[in-house]
């Protein structure tokens, strides 16, 4: 891997495709520190809070700063000290690593950077080529949500399914190791974790077959040490472990096996105290992402199906099982939160966790065992009784009588993949929820954005701030009496922490889907924010409850404020281009209905999906691009692309061409795709461009009514 000097951020964009960039000669002699984390320094200074050396901040993930410089008193004072634009075309959901002075962030296709923390000056960039020419690693690809950093070096999990060693002052590739068994299923999209000596990794793909589980890795060599899969495979080759055949015994249906599951795509936290690797794993049931490729209605799953929907234990020295404890079959487990409690007067280890349902979990580190759960809202709770600022715990469990309650009001509180924080010196666990009344047109429609200050010994919420968005970012609070979270609006807010007041705000302009974390430099405590649309949902899922018009359209950029800063804040100029007119549809109506049918069966919604309303921009710069907004000269290279895979190796593969029929990319459908085909699935694209153009012509003819329509 070549390196080349770095003498700013503009000189690191340039030799991107070089790879790693040599850290500058005044930085180089710092070299012997660059990295320096080793688990007996995150336990001995875990309560300083000068560095954020792992995810969360310090072993257990509590995502708290024990930092108070900044408080509910003086951060009105506080101010831009630097920002700096990162080459992400698909936003930032990345959580820094801070040591020594030195940032270390990951963007979209996998891409690392090394940052000056006083200064924004980038020191190094390693851009490691993900393999984008096999359909689920293009898609894994487009979303990182960090690093982890050991004893000198930074490690990376890729889209296509490799963790990376790079040296940490230089940027250096040190070793590279294989993750997945088979590196065509899936990719990394979350941070590895770090401790033990050991590279702890998960990947994606429960919703598309993949069969999940965590490996350890040794962080000097990349040696495999240990894999424990999640859910148990074909029981004609046997069982990996005793806790597998133990789980097979807990499936029923034809084929079972075949369904996969358990994966662990979003969390992994490492318990000191215990010794033990705790996860939450993904459900396992057919999914829409699986396209065609198995005759799911001839397999009627049964059975508990473990460890599918689990929050899972296991020691981190063999990867021998521990424990699980399972909250649902198919639901998805995410931010796992060690720490210590006082309960009935008695210190516990727990764990704390929020699935995607929303019920609040606490549950003992060392055996699983539940020790109390509640859903942060009742499934009987109107919309109208959510709270919409500080709440007391009366309010906020208000139960309505059933007869006045329509289902089109039922109204749940359920958490994503952001994690929430607990601080030690209020008590309380601050959440990112969000508030969703089932409607036909899709997930989320409907929802707001909840922070919840939620009481894990009493069991209900303390506080509860309504937001305009159900995605926003992840929280950090602060010994200082603080509450930080970015949204989906691009605004990036504090609040009291003890009362849930907001008392200080800034306008990004880019919408907030990463981590915001806390550390000094010197005597100044900065508090840093990732900003631009990076949530993976964005390709699947509708923009409108991610982001604004302008705010997804805002940069991808890294934000760092102090007390007294007074750096004049850059807000972005942001257009929204017009639709460009589609071809004239030709089609009948039957073959716009064919074409939707194929959109399914050849996975087209895994990455540009019907229900998304789109990024708003044709953008091939490493981002997937809005086909809304397809260009003349695309359309009349359809059939080349979408057949002949002519564009392959930018992560679009060709469903007719020799590559896919042969098998070499991961198996979506059961046939190749015929002309017939793929002009039938043309004309519905062509259909879905034409009602996107009328929706924005409407929309320009209100701003000028004396605009002809094209």
């Amino acid at each position: 891997m070549k390196t080349w000097p770095v003498a700013s951020f503009a000189a690191a964009c340039l030799c991107a495709a070089a790879g790693a960039l040599i850290y500058s000669a005044a930085y180089g002699q710092e070299a012997a520190r660059a990295g320096n984390v080793t688990e007996q320094r995150v336990l001995a200074e875990a309560s300083n809070g000068i560095n954020w050396p792992v995810n969360g901040g310090s072993f257990g993930s509590p995502h708290f700063s024990p930092l108070k410089q900044i408080t509910d008193k003086n951060v009105t004072h506080l101010g831009l000290a630097w920002s700096v634009d990162i080459d992400s075309p698909m936003g930032l959901a990345t959580e820094p690593i801070v040591v020594d002075g030195t940032i270390y962030a990951s963007a979209s296709l996998d891409r690392v950077y090394a940052i000056d923390a006083a200064s924004g000056r980038v020191l190094w960039m390693y851009d490691p080529h993900v393999r984008l020419s096999m359909i689920r690693n293009s898609a894994t690809a487009r979303t990182s949500r960090g690093v982890a950093v050991w004893e000198g070096k930074v490690y990376v999990g890729t889209g296509d399914c490799r963790v990376i060693a790079l040296d940490a002052a230089s940027g250096r590739e040190l070793w590279a190791s294989p993750v997945c068994v088979d590196t065509r299923e899936s990719g990394v999209t979350d941070a590895p974790r770090v401790g033990d000596g050991k590279v702890f990794v998960g990947y994606n793909g429960s919703d598309t077959g993949v069969r999940g589980s965590v490996v350890a890795f040794d962080a000097n060599t990349g040696k495999l040490l240990w894999r424990f899969w999640n859910v148990p495979g074909d029981p004609s080759k046997g069982f990996e472990s005793p806790a597998l055949a133990m789980a097979a015994k807990t499936w029923s249906g034809d084929h079972w096996w075949e369904v996969g599951g358990g994966d662990v795509w979003a969390t992994i936290t490492y318990d000191p105290v215990t010794k033990y690797v705790i996860y939450g794993t993904a459900g396992a049931s057919p999914d829409v992402f699986f396209g065609d490729r198995y005759d799911w209605s001839s397999i009627h799953l049964g059975g508990k199906r473990l460890f599918a929907g689990c929050v899972v234990a296991v020691k981190a020295d063999t990867g021998e099982y521990a424990w699980h404890y399972q909250t649902s079959i198919n639901t998805e487990n995410f931010h796992v939160l060690v720490t210590n409690l006082k309960i009935d007067g008695v210190t516990r280890h727990v764990v704390m966790t929020v699935p995607r349902d929303g019920i609040f979990y606490v549950l003992d580190a060392h055996t699983g065992k539940v020790i109390s759960q509640k859903p942060l809202a009742t499934a009987h709770t109107t919309q109208a009784n959510l709270v919409d600022e500080r709440v007391t715990a009366a309010t906020a469990t208000m139960h309505p009588t059933a007869a006045t309650i329509t289902d089109a009001q039922r109204t749940t509180t359920g958490h994503n993949w952001w994690p929430m924080s607990y601080s030690p010196v209020t008590g309380l666990v601050y959440i990112p929820t969000y508030d969703d009344i089932p409607h036909p047109r899709g997930y989320l429609t409907e929802a707001v954005g909840r922070l919840i200050a939620w009481d894990p010994i009493a069991q209900h919420a303390r506080w509860s701030v309504k937001e305009p968005l159900p995605t926003n970012s992840g929280v950090l609070s602060t010994a200082g009496n603080l509450v930080f979270e970015g949204q989906g609006t691009g605004e990036f807010d504090a609040y009291s922490a003890t009362t849930g007041r907001k008392v200080w705000s800034i306008q990004t302009g880019s919408a907030i889907d990463a981590v915001p974390v806390s550390y000094m430099v010197g005597d100044q405590q900065y508090v840093l924010m990732p900003v631009g649309l990076g949530s993976h949902s964005r390709n699947f899922g509708p923009i409108s409850v991610m982001a604004t018009p302008e705010s997804k359209r805002g940069p991808s950029r890294i934000y760092a404020f102090r007390l007294g800063a007074t750096m004049p804040f850059p807000t972005p100029h942001v257009t929204i281009p017009p639709v460009p007119r589609p071809p004239d549809e030709t089609a009948s109506s039957q073959q716009v209905h064919l074409g939707e049918q194929l959109y399914t069966r050849f996975n087209c919604n895994d990455c540009h999906s019907p229900d998304a309303d789109g990024a708003g921009a044709w953008i091939v710069n490493g981002a997937i691009p809005d086909l809304r907004y397809m260009p003349a000269d695309v359309h009349e290279q359809f059939l080349a692309i979408v057949m002949g895979g002519t564009h392959r190796a930018n992560g679009m593969p060709g469903f007719a061409d020799q590559g896919f029929a042969n098998g070499d990319d991961w198996p979506i459908t059961r046939h190749a795709m015929t002309a017939d085909e793929a002009n039938a699935l043309h004309a519905y694209i062509i259909d879905q461009e034409w009602k996107a153009y009328k929706d924005d012509q409407a929309r320009l003819n209100s701003r000028n009514p004396a605009a002809s329509q094209q």
